[in-house]
């Protein structure tokens, strides 16, 4: 066998176990909102919980149409808080609540 025969196996087997190119399929599009949108959001717009936004606020799971891209945005907001805030915001009831 060729030496590109098993590079080109070797790559299959990457990509069934792994799913690199839809990784990155995902991964650009987090890129792409993070620029396009979140980067312009002002501290005041990041510091809040995303999800629980989600949760109160949005058509999330009645609009199947959005899935995909409230997600990216979702994981963009969080991917900024991250990195402005040092920290994704999480509203977390007052009771005495350990997050590992």
């Amino acid at each position: 066998m060729s030496e590109r025969g098993e590079i080109g196996d070797v790559d299959k087997v990457v990509e069934k176990v792994y799913h690199t190119k839809q990784l990155q399929t995902i991964l650009d599009d987090i890129i792409k909102d993070f620029i396009e949108q979140v980067v312009l959001m002002d501290d005041e717009e990041l510091n809040e919980d995303r999800s629980e936004w989600i949760k109160k606020f949005s058509n999330y799971n009645k609009d199947k149409r959005y899935l995909y891209i409230t997600s990216i945005h979702t994981l963009a907001i969080e991917i900024e808080q991250l990195r402005r805030l040092g920290k994704i915001i999480y509203d977390i009831p007052k009771k005495d609540v350990r997050l590992v």
